[in-house]
């Protein structure tokens, strides 16, 4: 793998350059009080450093606005800490200053106002950090979720209504600490007004860099948050709902790139192809027993159990007309097997059940009957014509010598014929014509028997 290719890899670059700016942020910070520091002491005199201290107070009680913005549009847990970070260290330094403060203006209790403006709006932002959090991990919880959720939803529209109510509060509290902080300011304004002059432009361009190092630190958690959304969520979320379906299909499934998520898509891809070609495998054996509970599986004919099973199916609308019967025999087939084996014998089943199939006329309800006899229906059709239709099938059967000649055996078929009879149904009409089957054997083999609706025995043959 490529040194920078890993998702690792990646996520420790981008953590770094986050990390490179927040300590640049922090040392350009540490810098800014340094120097503040130096200028006050600069300040030899006494209204100057109360002007400082002054002017650093209400710096703080306006950040803590700054802070509460930050913390209202924080839209991850680590943007939300580090807005709740920066308001409790907001919060002592307004207590140090306001102590400074005091020793200055040897008057403790005109500050009061500013302890008790700072507190309470603490505990309001720190409520407001409650109500941000809730928020977050409700939309996180709907991002995940394919549709919206209706209770959560409401939920989310009830956190945004008491994170309102909480904002206006704080606007309030803000103000009175304002208010509180700019009664000191106002009155140390006066006096040192020249002297902090300088200050006061040193401390801007202070101001500048710290945003300029916080708008960079702020792009780097956006670079991150883009990244892992784009290259982790965005296409776990695709893999994910490429599975989802009922039958994943693998091409659905996006295998691109070498880093950890798309050698888990390629594994994926594998697993899921492999258990489509597997299903299509079952798919293929099932339609293949399906088909062989109702075929033979050497000539692909019916087998003797469909045969019946239709039969009896279709009695009703047979007997509303004409039909014949007819059993067919491979002659001599045993001394096919004896002297040329099983496999020539299954050729010839196989290459005779073909000639009768081909033979037979449309709607005729062939089968394998036994091992080389077949059985025939031939709805219908009247004795005459099933009697030409296999004569002929007897006659390309013995006609056929490239096809079922084996050795010194040239195979040929006999043939029982009966109608519809009087009486009975299908299986006398059967019955019959193996009765017609067993006549022809003994008269010779290759020919055609077939037996009229009367007489006790009124057969008749065809050579």
């Amino acid at each position: 793998m490529h040194p920078v290719s890993g998702l690792t890899a990646r996520t420790a670059v981008l953590s770094a350059v986050m990390v490179g700016v927040t300590l640049a942020a922090i040392v350009l910070a540490l810098n800014t009080f340094a120097k503040y520091r130096e200028a006050v002491g600069y300040l030899a005199d006494r209204q100057a450093q109360v002007l400082v201290t002054t002017s650093r107070l209400l710096q703080q009680s306006e950040g803590m606005v700054a802070s509460t913005a930050m913390l209202l549009l924080a839209d991850d847990h680590l943007a939300r800490r580090q807005a709740m970070f920066e308001i409790a260290d907001r919060k002592e330094w307004i207590g140090r200053l306001v102590e400074d403060l005091a020793e200055f203006r040897k008057a403790p209790e005109q500050f009061d106002a500013i302890y008790d403006a700072r507190d309470r709006l603490v505990a309001n932002l720190e409520t407001l950090d409650a109500l941000v959090e809730e928020r977050i991990d409700l939309r996180l919880q709907l991002e995940r979720q394919a549709l919206p959720d209706v209770p959560t939803l409401a939920q989310l529209a009830r956190v945004e209504s008491g994170i309102a109510e909480v904002i206006r509060a704080a606007r309030t509290l803000t103000t009175e600490l304002s208010v509180a902080v700019g009664f000191h300011l106002a009155a140390a304004r006066e006096e040192a007004q020249q002297r902090v002059r300088s200050l006061a432009d040193e401390t801007q361009r202070s101001a500048w860099l710290l945003k300029a190092s916080g708008l960079a630190a702020l792009l780097a958690v956006l670079a991150t948050v883009l990244f892992i959304q784009r290259s982790v969520v965005g296409r776990l979320s695709r893999l994910e709902l490429a599975l989802r379906c009922e039958r994943p299909r693998p091409e659905e499934i996006d295998v691109q790139g070498r880093d950890e998520i798309a050698k888990v898509a390629r594994t994926v891809h594998r697993y899921v192809d492999r258990i489509n070609h597997n299903e299509q495998r079952i798919l293929t054996i099932n339609r293949e027993l399906d088909f062989l509970a109702s075929h033979d599986a050497l000539t692909r004919l019916h087998n003797r159990r469909y045969f019946e099973r239709a039969l009896a199916e279709g009695a009703e609308s047979l007997l509303a007309g004409d039909y014949c019967a007819a059993m067919i025999d491979i002659d001599h087939f045993k001394l096919v097997n004896d002297l040329h084996g099983h496999a020539v014998g299954d050729r010839v089943i196989v290459q005779v059940a073909a000639l009768i199939r081909d033979g037979l006329p449309d709607g005729a309800l062939l089968a394998r009957y036994g091992g080389e006899e077949f059985a025939a229906l031939l709805p219908g059709v009247d004795m005459e014509a099933a009697h030409e239709c296999l004569e002929r099938i007897r006659q390309r059967v013995a006609d056929t010598p490239t096809l079922v000649e084996v050795g010194e055996v040239a195979v040929t078929v006999s043939i029982g014929l009966a109608p519809r009879l009087p009486t009975g149904g299908f299986e006398h009409s059967l019955k019959a014509a193996d009765e017609s089957l067993y006549l022809a054997k003994r008269r010779g083999r290759n020919r055609l028997v077939l037996r009229p609706p009367r007489a006790t025995d009124p057969s008749a043959e065809t050579p």
